[in-house]
Formats: C-alpha cells, structure tokens, sequence
C-alpha cells in the first residue's frame, strides 16, 4: 500500500494511541460520544465523513470508540506540507494513519490510496470541507468522499464533533471544551440517490453526505 503504513503495523500503533491518548484527550475536553446504532454492528470497511474543526479532530476520532471497535484501524488524509516542508511531522502522523492528499494533482492520483485503502477492507476518515472551520456549510462540500462511496459502494458512517466553534490550544489546556462526538447510522450513498446522471450522482451525492453531518450537528 503505496505511501501508507502497513495495517498490521497501524493497528498495533492506534491500540498504543488509544490507551495513551484517550485518558489525555478525555481529562483536557471532556468528551463524550453517542451513535445512533449498536456498535457491535459496525465492521469495516467505512468511510467516515465528518465536520473538520480542529487540529485534534483525527486523535479524537481515533480514541473515541470503545478499544478494539471494529471501525479501526482508520486511515486519514494529511495536508501536502506535511510531506514536503514539514516531513518530520508527516512521518510522524504516517505511523498513526495518515498519508499524503496530493491536492491539485488531480483525482485519480488524489483517491489511488484511498481506493487502495477501502479495497483492502480498511476504514477512511474523510473530512469532506478539506479544510478546519469553525462552521459548518453544507456547499462547501469537496467530491473525493462521494466518487469513492459510490465507486467502491462502501457504506459512510457519519459522524459530527460537537462542541469546539473556535479551537485553541490555550482554551484546550484550560479545559474550556465540552466535546461530543456524534455517530449516525450507516448508510449506502448510492442508495440514497435519485437521479441517474453519472455527473449529477457526484453533486446529488455529496450534497448528501454534507446534509447528515448536518443532522447530526443540528441534534446536539
């Protein structure tokens, strides 16, 4: 798997994580988590699509879910800075899943790993904003997560991190933050399509990943 780490070694890397970074994450923010299905029943692969508000969005995601859920392990896009001026810090966060976004290079080099990824039976957690905000609007939706459900037919679950409008490191050590993660139900994308247009699917279909991360946010 070109330029992601091998999933026998992430797996033991995010169990390592979890049992440090949870009780980290958990005394700094508080966070809590409710889905709205029975997590027995979620068993790779997914695509994750969530809200991006913040630097700890991944490691949140990460350590939320009971230890050894059968979501993980799960992979995640890193900015290209990471892998170019800041290389250190990509082969950090290679370790834990992350691997290079080749933005602007166009989309089958940009979802080759993540096809790779999914075919292999590995979860993908994908921000569909592309970048941090402090809100959240549903036509700011980028089509990578859309192409690749309704390529690789895949289920999505969505999720929402709730509580964090304006990230801080300062308001993250003074333990301002109250965060709650929320966890939808599983859906197919394809299923939830109503038109028949290859073109259209994309739009229609991203269109409908931003919404229920939307219902979720709405539900807090």
């Amino acid at each position: 798997m070109a330029e992601a780490i091998d999933p026998k070694i992430l797996t033991l890397n995010q169990k390592f994580g979890w049992i440090i970074l949870r009780p980290f994450l958990k005394f700094f923010t508080r966070y809590s988590f409710c889905v709205d299905c029975d997590i027995r029943d979620l068993k790779r692969p997914f695509i994750i699509t969530s809200n991006h508000t913040s630097h700890i969005d991944s490691p949140l995601f990460g350590t939320v879910l009971p230890f050894g859920c059968g979501v993980y392990p799960v992979y995640f896009i890193a900015i290209d800075r990471f892998w170019t001026t800041m290389s250190f810090r990509g082969k950090f966060l290679r370790l834990f899943g992350a691997f290079r976004a080749y933005k602007k290079e166009g989309l089958d080099k940009s979802l080759a790993i993540p096809q790779k990824i999914l075919k292999d039976g590995y979860s993908l957690l994908f921000f569909p904003q592309s970048h941090r905000r402090p809100y959240f609007d549903v036509n700011e939706g980028r089509q990578g997560a859309a192409i690749l459900a309704l390529k690789t037919k895949i289920p999505i679950l969505p999720v929402a991190i709730c509580g964090i409008s304006n990230f801080s490191w300062k308001d993250f050590f003074g333990r301002k933050y109250r965060i709650k993660v929320k966890i939808g139900q599983p859906y197919f994308l394809h299923e939830k399509l109503s038109s028949q247009n290859a073109a259209e699917d994309v739009q229609e279909g991203t269109k409908i990943i931003m919404l229920e991360i939307k219902k979720l946010l709405e539900s807090y």
